[in-house]
């Protein structure tokens, strides 16, 4: 399968959700469970299944990964809001909990040594910013600042020092860009604390995660805490 063709599966999968979710296209699965809300650690396992009504089989060992500062809250994704629960704000510090379609994966490095196979690859330079002001018509989304016009205040640099982004995958969260939601939501190579919002993890499992995925097997990101699992795996057809 060549790039092309594999960013023409993953636009054709960007296409708005109903308000609940129906997950008979998706045969790849990335389950994320934490502790507790409030839990800055979790775990994450790849899930594979051949086709929707069969049993989902575990792929490969589980990923220890890092959350937000503050834990998880409800995101804005690909399910259905509960009622009366705290949702994820600009700035909260929390990784947001639900379902959600992944987009590009970009990083510093070229295409040729990002370690994707089929998934598309976007590549940072010193000019791309995450854009985090909720002004902006950019607002949660990487942009190049060399080929736009700047209309934002803050942004993120999207190949900082720390090398964090030196891989990376994007979640589309508030992929509608409602001002204040939330923005910039990654996974991406673990720092040395808790993030800012997103879901980090050692190198060599994002390379790992990299070369599984699959735009034809419709991939998708499920955050929850371990005691919201089993109403949500019932309810979501979820392993």
């Amino acid at each position: 399968m060549t790039r092309r063709t594999a960013f023409t599966l993953l636009a054709a999968a960007a296409v708005p959700a109903a308000a609940a979710p129906a997950l008979p296209s998706c045969r790849q699965l990335l389950r994320v469970e934490t502790p507790a809300w409030p839990a800055t650690t979790g775990t994450l396992t790849l899930w594979t299944r051949d086709k929707a009504g069969d049993p989902w089989r575990q792929h490969g060992p589980a990923i220890a990964v890092m959350m937000g500062r503050n834990g998880l809250r409800w995101g804005r994704g690909f399910h259905s809001m509960p009622r009366g629960v705290t949702v994820k704000k600009e700035g909260d510090g929390c990784s947001p909990a639900g379902i959600f379609r992944l987009d590009t994966a970009f990083g510093s490095v070229p295409a040729a040594k990002s370690g994707t196979v089929l998934w598309p690859w976007r590549q940072m330079t010193a000019t791309h910013a995450g854009v985090d002001d909720p002004k902006s018509r950019y607002y949660n989304r990487i942009v190049d600042a060399a080929a736009v016009k700047k209309d934002w205040t803050s942004a993120e640099n999207m190949v900082p020092k720390s090398g964090v982004y030196r891989r990376g995958l994007i979640v589309q969260h508030n992929w509608d860009q409602r001002p204040g939601a939330g923005s910039c939501i990654f996974l991406h190579i673990r720092g040395r604390g808790p993030t800012a919002g997103c879901t980090a993890m050692r190198e060599k499992a994002l390379l790992r995660l990299l070369g599984w995925l699959d735009p034809a097997q419709h991939p998708l990101l499920v955050q929850l805490p371990v005691a919201e699992w089993p109403a949500r795996s019932a309810e979501w057809g979820l392993p």
